[in-house]
């Protein structure tokens, strides 16, 4: 009994908590569906309102405008489509500069503008008045930039005659024609485009308007201006091989055309000394050892070069000692060279100047002279000297004896004074009027000492010597004829190390 009641209390429950979910599920459908139901009918209104607004816009777009205008462009009676065309039409941007060779065509500088009118017109109710101006002095300051962008573009520097060649056989002078610059007249153009923007002349083309450069130099005033800057004239000796090698130098220099910032290089220029170029043996130093070999008294050359390069108001960018002091120049002042094809010690330049510069070289009997023609480069009535001064002397090397049985037994004879070598620091100094101007470091050198050689015969006594035969006495002067080459090629000073020394 208690137990089917109990059953019949669990199924009246269950039976209650069916019936509530379905009604909770029925309540929940009502809602959505309610929901829905009056977002439909919001959606259709909203739509129905952006319909109307659009239709309403576009009868606006009918609407012939009552008063409008934009700058000289009279858009009244027409409706906004027809005003939105004829500004579109009217105002098509074209605009473009010309040089007489090319057309450039100038940024578009009112679209901004003329974007934000037609913005206004279809917002602004028909029968409104309506008056537009363009923002001219914004313009300007476009035109103004447009016109530094040509200018950099069409701006040209005149040129000046300068000397572009030498013919070393008559002696000739030959000078580049001059050529007029040109400068764009930027305030000129502005006006001029500001002018066919306020006529919204927006297709016009511009002739730009230049001011003529005169070129600073013209060719009759370079042939009267080219003189000669720097020169400098050295002795050589009789010496006929080494006088042959210093010729060649020169041939290879004379008339030599540099134009401004352009290096000059006594290796490139001259190439390798070697004989088959020409070049004869004659007195050099390798490694402190006095040599015969081709090219040898070509750093007479460079170093009168050298001079002349100084005096002329240029700097070298390589210039190199001796390791024995030549006589030809003073100690501290020469410029030795050497090259064997690939490298080595060179006298380098760079033409500072404004203008082309040429190199005369020419060796007249014993007379080697070089000089630099130019415009001058140093400041009227200045002129460069060179001042070397010892600061110490190299360490003394001992006496070297030679045995020379052909003196008198017991006798000594010196045949080479020696040289005592130093250190030297030159200065370059800028003289006006007699009075130094301006001093400033130029280069230090060093040099080695040469021994003092003393010829002696302290093995054969006069009882001890042996009549010599015809033939023998004839080739004893063989040594002393070496004698006097070895001291010709020290009196001269050699160079050191390598092919083409002097």
């Amino acid at each position: 009994m208690d137990k089917n009641r109990a059953r019949r209390i669990r199924q009246r429950r269950n039976r209650k908590i069916a019936y509530g979910s379905l009604l909770l599920a029925a309540l929940l459908t009502i809602g959505i569906l309610y929901s829905f139901a009056n977002s439909k009918k919001s959606k259709d209104s909203d739509s129905k309102e952006i319909i109307a607004e659009t239709k309403d816009k576009d009868e606006d777009l009918d609407k012939a405008l009552v008063s409008a205008r934009l700058g000289k462009t009279n858009l009244s009676g027409l409706t906004v489509k027809e005003a939105k065309d004829t500004i579109e039409e009217r105002f098509q941007w074209g605009m473009t500069v010309t040089d007489g060779t090319e057309s450039v065509v100038i940024d578009d500088v009112i679209s901004g503008q003329l974007k934000e009118v037609l913005e206004k017109l279809s917002e602004t109710p028909a029968d409104r008045p309506q008056d537009y101006q363009l923002d001219y002095p914004l313009i300007k300051e476009a035109f103004e930039k447009q016109a530094e962008v040509l200018a950099k573009r069409w701006n040209k520097d005149g040129v000046s005659s300068e000397v572009e060649a030498f013919d070393p056989k008559t002696g000739v002078y030959s000078y580049t024609k001059e050529q007029n610059g040109r400068v764009l007249n930027q305030e000129k153009l502005v006006s001029q485009l500001l002018d066919a923007a306020e006529a919204e002349n927006f297709q016009a083309e511009i002739t730009a308007e230049f001011t003529p450069q005169v070129p600073e130099r013209t060719q009759a005033q370079a042939k009267e201006q080219y003189k000669v800057i720097g020169t400098f004239t050295t002795k050589t000796t009789t010496n006929k091989n080494r006088n042959q090698n210093i010729s060649l130098a020169v041939q290879a220099i004379n008339g030599m055309i540099l134009k401004p910032g352009e290096e000059f290089s006594f290796n490139n220029t001259t190439g390798n000394r070697t004989k088959e170029k020409g070049y004869r043996p004659a007195g050099a130093y390798r490694n402190g050892v006095l040599i015969e070999e081709p090219g040898g008294g070509v750093c007479q050359v460079s170093t009168t070069l050298y001079h002349a390069i100084i005096e002329g108001g240029f700097k070298t960018t390589e210039r190199n000692s001796h390791s024995f002091a030549p006589s030809y120049v003073e100690k501290g002042q020469d410029a030795m060279v050497s090259f064997d094809g690939y490298a080595g010690p060179d006298l380098k330049f760079v033409n500072t100047g404004s203008a082309s510069v040429v190199l005369r070289a020419s060796l007249e009997g014993t007379t080697l002279k070089i000089s630099v023609v130019g415009i001058p480069v140093l400041e009227d009535g200045v002129k460069v000297v060179i001042r070397s001064e010892k600061v110490k002397d190299s360490d003394p090397l001992p006496v070297t004896y030679e045995e020379n049985t052909a003196l008198p037994y017991g006798t000594e004879k010196v045949v080479d004074k020696g040289t005592l070598g130093g250190y030297y620091k030159s200065y370059r100094l800028l003289e006006k009027g007699g009075t130094v101007i301006k001093e400033e470091p130029l280069h230090n050198s060093s040099y080695k000492s040469k021994p003092e050689v003393i010829q002696r015969n302290t093995t054969l006594k006069p009882e001890e010597t042996v009549p010599e035969t015809p033939e023998e006495s004839e080739s004893s002067s063989v040594p002393a004829k070496d004698q006097g080459e070895t001291h010709e090629a020290e009196e001269i000073g050699p160079g050191v190390t390598g092919p083409g020394n002097s």
